[in-house]
């Protein structure tokens, strides 16, 4: 390097490059590779003082071990350079890097060498260097406040977590808490209960297909029916009637487009559309920052440069044509931008440029965002939707009215570039006027179970966390990560089970047909499921440490670390008001750590039932060790330990208990460590989340039995084709048809149907899986790399 030349110092390698690139030689550029000193790895590494007014906090910062050679080097490229920018992201956590730096170097944090941009640009790089300024104390205090109290918090309650839970030896886990990282367990424990408890509630909808010109399909408006039983009687009267239009209303709908991504939205977006974990999409996001393709990507900000703006409206006119741009802009849903937020979206920063990135990862979210942003300045959407409503002719001396609806889309507007919604599925009705009576074709009513709340994604665990004002999102994405790395949260495939429901179908010659449905589980997939670890260590922070656990408490934090990035709020003084009653918490959770609780007494044998607490959860007793009608049962994950009631503790402790009969033998239901379930013959079946134990009657049980033996018994059921000179079955399991033969079963390609099957088909379906080699099966063993 060249002596005398300005150095610029940032965090990535690979923002130097492309920042070296853009200023060429008159500059030089080195990297920092991330923060530089940080809180010790070991210790709380804070100096607690209780002064007169309030307790006062010191960070103890140590530098990072793996730093020191890279210091060394930026020492050297200091001495030499002309003039010292710390070019760092603009966020707190850059001016928090940009100060530690200062500290090291021996730079003065006073003088102006601090500059910021939100583009990786050579316009904007050039702007910042004509503006530098000192170091934003405000912002670095308002980091601190954040790491100072979650470390207090994490170093206060992962010890306690570790002598509550866990026992010594082999695979003992790794246990933390959080601020941030609790709360947001907390949200998923407490959907997964909602889940549990769930009782659906049941409806009876109907549809209608009538004879036009194309056909319409008109749901039941009225009456709302009590039992399908009830709906019958109805469906006796609609018998040789006719449908007659009584009205028709047109109105005309706007979708407006999509504002451009904030960190959050991106997050959410990337997952729903590429599914794109939220860890994989800011590494992405950032490899594109630093190169230079997109504006920083951390950020809640949805102002757009008027500068970018207007290069988005020339590809609008040059793509698609003036009358297609539509000059927007776009508001934050707060009242006040937070202060340490970047200042505007994620956007392209040459909107020009259509495919960037150096991977198929990094083009197809660049696309995204791409879209994204060009599509925000573009025109509504405009929907033409007509109702029809339809009475039957002659009347009914109960009113009957279905009602029928048709969406056109009129102009495209941004859909043109954005793609369509799923409204474009609903069909255009035909012409029709009010007077109008038609033919129906078949008439259809169905019982209908309201679905239990779904569980988590990560997308929607993170519109949840924004919405909630809990966190940053910035650190969204490490959150979940750290939830499952410590084993509270697991991604799953969850499998909801669907109660059975009936259907009677009306033709215009009178027949009526009824069937009863036993719909398959409905599978969730991707979403983040909690362990028995991760419930029974939110029950014990509620329990013990409700502010922390509390969400307004979280989003409160986040509101005061903006005041004082805004220079309104003190930061030691809002750490000493937390403090303060963190610790009476703190001390009163150690002296209760290990607790028992009388619920009431067993009127049977007149022994207390108490709800205790140990290493591996909460659990019931009844009567102590020595009581000679002592017993346990570990608390079931839906059940709340603070509301556990009497009924719910003496229900716990009657089971197994025979719950009725079913083919003549007995039906128990039993508790397990994965749940309730029944015991039948000696067979286990889980019970429907649905179905609550408690209140589970004879007749229920007989109907989930039933349900699951026919279920289990596919493929015991007779054949759909056989052809017995060949000795092949064509079967139906709960994965689709197989063949059958010779005691082997045998999958069929995808796409072939039962009528294409014949003899010939099937033996060299057969005898092309003969000529595959075994797959071997057993033990697998780790391939060391040559890295490791």
């Amino acid at each position: 390097m060249s002596k005398g030349k300005p150095l610029l110092i940032v965090e990535s390698p690979t923002k130097a490059r492309t920042i070296q690139r853009l200023l060429g030689d008159k500059y030089a550029v080195a990297a920092s590779e991330g923060h530089v000193r940080d809180l010790p790895e070991k210790g709380m590494g804070i100096s607690i003082q209780k002064t007169e007014e309030h307790y006062h906090f010191s960070p103890e910062y140590t530098l990072l071990p793996k730093k020191s050679d890279v210091i060394r080097r930026i020492q050297q490229e200091v001495s030499r350079a002309k003039q010292v920018y710390l070019a760092t992201d603009e966020d707190r956590e850059g001016e928090a890097i940009a100060w530690h730096l200062c500290k090291v170097l021996g730079l003065d944090a006073g003088t102006p060498l601090r500059i910021t941009f939100h583009e990786i640009t050579k316009r904007a790089l050039e702007a910042a260097l004509r503006s530098p300024r000192p170091i934003n104390m405000h912002l670095v205090e308002a980091q601190q406040a954040r790491r100072i109290l979650d470390r207090i918090v994490g170093y206060s309650l992962s010890p306690l977590l570790w002598q509550t839970f866990v026992r010594r030896g082999k695979g003992t886990p790794v246990l933390s808490a959080g601020r941030v990282q609790s709360v947001a367990l907390r949200l998923v424990v407490e959907r997964e209960r909602s889940i549990l408890a769930f009782q659906p509630t049941f409806t009876i909808e109907g549809e209608l297909l009538l004879e036009a010109q194309s056909e319409i399909y008109a749901r039941l408006l009225k009456p709302a029916f009590s039992s399908l039983e009830e709906a019958q009687q109805v469906l006796q009267l609609l018998k040789e009637k006719h449908l007659r239009i009584s009205d028709l209303r047109k109105k005309t709908r706007r979708r407006n487009p999509p504002a451009p991504f904030t960190t959050s939205s991106l997050q959410q977006e990337a997952y729903q559309r590429l599914g794109y974990s939220l860890s994989q999409t800011m590494r992405i996001a950032q490899n594109l920052y630093e190169k230079g393709h997109i504006t920083y990507m951390r950020t809640d900000s949805l102002h757009i440069a008027p500068e970018a703006l207007e290069a988005i409206h020339s590809v609008i006119r040059e793509k698609f044509g003036a009358e297609f741009v539509s000059a927007r802009v776009w508001e934050q849903k707060e009242k006040a931008v937070r202060a340490q937020e970047a200042h505007e979206a994620i956007r392209p920063t040459h909107p020009e440029v259509e495919e960037a990135g150096d991977t198929p990862q990094e083009r197809k979210l660049y696309g995204l965002i791409w879209r994204r942003a060009v599509a925000s300045q573009m025109p509504e959407a405009l929907y033409e939707e007509t109702t029809l409503t339809l009475e039957p002719e002659p009347s009914l001396p109960q009113s009957v009215l279905f009602e029928a609806k048709g969406v056109i889309l009129v102009r495209p507007g941004y859909l043109l570039l954005y793609g369509k919604s799923e409204e474009e599925a609903l069909s255009e009705l035909p012409p029709v006027r009010v007077g109008e009576t038609l033919a129906w074709r078949q008439l259809r009513l169905w019982e209908k179970y309201a679905s239990p709340p779904s569980r988590y994604s990560e997308g929607a665990l993170v519109k949840e966390l924004e919405e909630r004002g809990i966190g940053r999102p910035s650190t969204y994405a490490p959150t979940i990560e750290t939830l499952i790395q410590r084993k509270y949260v697991q991604r799953a495939e969850a499998r909801i089970p669907r109660p059975s429901y009936r259907e009677v179908l009306l033709h215009p010659d009178g027949r009526i047909e009824m069937e009863t449905h036993n719909p398959p589980p409905e599978i969730e997939r991707k979403k983040l499921v909690p362990t028995p670890l991760g419930i029974q260590v939110t029950d014990f922070l509620v329990a013990n440490f409700p502010d922390i656990l509390d969400y307004d408490f979280t989003a409160k934090v986040e509101q005061e670390l903006d005041l004082i990035a805004a220079e309104s709020l003190d930061w030691q003084k809002m750490l000493s008001a937390f403090y303060v009653h963190f610790s009476d918490e703190l001390l009163q959770a150690r002296e209760r750590r290990v607790s028992s609780r009388k619920i009431g007494e067993d009127p049977e044998t007149g022994e207390t039932v108490f709800l205790h607490w140990n290493a591996g959860g909460y659990y019931v007793a009844r009567g102590t060790k020595d009581s000679p009608s002592y017993r346990t049962v570990g608390l079931p994950a839906h059940f709340v330990p603070d509301r556990l009631t009497p009924q719910e503790a003496l229900f716990l402790l009657s089971l197994p208990k025979e719950v009725g009969a079913y083919e003549g033998k007995p039906v128990w239901l039993r508790l397990g460590p994965h749940g309730f379930y029944l015991h039948h013959e000696g067979k286990n079946y889980a019970l429907p989340p649905h179905i609550m134990p408690m209140t589970l009657t004879s007749q229920q049980a007989a109907e989930v039995l039933a349900q699951k033996q026919e279920h289990v018994s596919a493929s015991f059921r007779a054949p759909l084709l056989a052809f017995p000179e060949a000795q092949i079955e064509v079967r139906r399991g709960p994965y689709g048809m197989y063949l059958r033969h010779a005691g082997k079963n045998y999958s069929l390609p995808k796409g072939l149907s039962l009528e294409q099957l014949t003899v010939e088909t099937c033996q060299r379906i057969i005898a092309e899986a003969a000529k595959k080699p075994a797959r071997r099966r057993g033990k697998r063993t780790m391939r060391r790399s040559s890295s490791s």
